[in-house]
């Protein structure tokens, strides 16, 4: 069975999906239950001067609502920015290529990926800032049989240095031709 390559950092990912659900069922509970006092005030069940305190109580559960969609916002963001990161062939996905394929402006794209990184979706990849932003796949670590990483290899016929993911083929940057990545072993325990 073949792992499927990611570099989403599924820990933090769990974690943010289980806070933003209890966000989620607690905001929306309140605001039911404040609901249903604005229901009383409207059949003057519940006297009408106590209206604005429903209402600033309802504020606070509609921040937690607002508070989980934006944590499952940020969640798919991240999972289709993945998806980008793993069709990539040479480990470096410049911001330019990144907007283009989110459909996004340039500055928009990359404030939202820098928000990503910040909270800590990712592993395995940096963000590089500064003159020609990027977004770096590190280097194959020893036990990286999902191909996740990139691996520095001499094209035997010409010499030249190409970047290329780990357990897979790719071409030479320069003459074309066919370059293997050699497998790499998993590390014993």
């Amino acid at each position: 069975m073949s792992e499927k390559k990611s570099y989403l950092n599924y820990v933090i990912i769990r974690k943010t999906r289980a806070k933003a659900k209890v966000q989620m069922i607690v905001g929306v509970s309140m605001l039911a239950f404040y609901a249903v006092g604005l229901l009383g005030v409207i059949q003057g069940q519940i006297e009408r001067y106590q209206t604005a305190l429903i209402i600033a109580l309802m504020v606070p559960a509609f921040y937690l609502v607002w508070c989980a969609c934006n944590h499952y916002g940020f969640i798919a963001k991240a999972e289709r920015y993945d998806k980008i990161f793993c069709k990539d062939k040479n480990g470096i996905i410049t911001a330019h290529e990144m907007a283009e394929e989110m459909n996004m402006k340039y500055f928009d794209m990359f404030v939202e990926l820098e928000k990503i990184f910040r909270r800590g979706y990712f592993v395995n990849c940096t963000l590089q800032q500064g003159r020609n932003p990027s977004v770096i796949i590190n280097n194959a670590q020893v036990g990286d049989a999902k191909g996740v990483g990139f691996m520095q290899m001499v094209c035997p016929k010409c010499g030249a240095s190409t970047r290329i993911r780990a357990n897979s083929r790719g071409n030479c940057e320069y003459c074309g031709s066919i370059i293997q990545a050699p497998r790499t072993q998993k590390k014993d325990k």
